[in-house]
């Protein structure tokens, strides 16, 4: 599983690069952001781009990491006293914990991506795309994601999972 998280959080990121590279190549020389209220150079548009990704990225990147620091009082996961009993099932923890975040990351860039397009779509007046869709399915995934955070903490990985770690 955590693999599997780690590979969608890549393409996830490869896949915000590349809308971040077309939609740039193709936005006028000041970007429109909420219609004719804010214009932003273009330039300034593109470090402000990268920027959130890179702070957002960074930032869950380290809250994954960070877990491993926190007094085991302090660990927000169901059936806290039984994860942190034994060495083996906190190495799991901590290693799932990481791949949760990656996972928040996923939606972040995702919703990323969305706004990309939404940019373009305000500056582009020959094309519509509509995006209120991808919002909401962006919105479903989050909230999903964030259910299934008690889920997966939930169960105890069992004796011959922690050996095949």
């Amino acid at each position: 599983m955590r693999r599997f998280v780690a590979l969608f959080w890549v393409f996830s990121l490869a896949l915000f690069l590349f809308t971040f590279v077309y939609t740039n190549a193709y936005l006028p020389r000041y970007v429109s952001i909420q219609g004719e209220e804010l214009l932003v150079e273009k330039s300034n548009y593109a470090y402000i781009v990268i920027a959130i990704a890179a702070l957002a990225n960074g930032a869950l990147l380290m809250l994954g990491g960070a877990f491993q620091f926190l007094p085991s009082f302090f660990m927000p996961v169901p059936k806290r006293n039984e994860w942190m009993n034994d060495e083996q099932k906190r190495k799991k923890l901590y290693l799932n914990l990481k791949a949760w975040t990656k996972g928040l990351g996923v939606c972040v860039n995702l919703l990323l991506v969305v706004a990309l397009i939404d940019v373009y779509d305000v500056n582009d007046s020959n094309i519509f795309i509509p995006t209120a869709w991808l919002y909401s399915l962006v919105s479903v995934l989050l909230v999903g994601w964030l259910g299934f955070y008690y889920f997966w903490f939930n169960t105890l990985p069992t004796d011959e999972a922690l050996r095949t770690m």
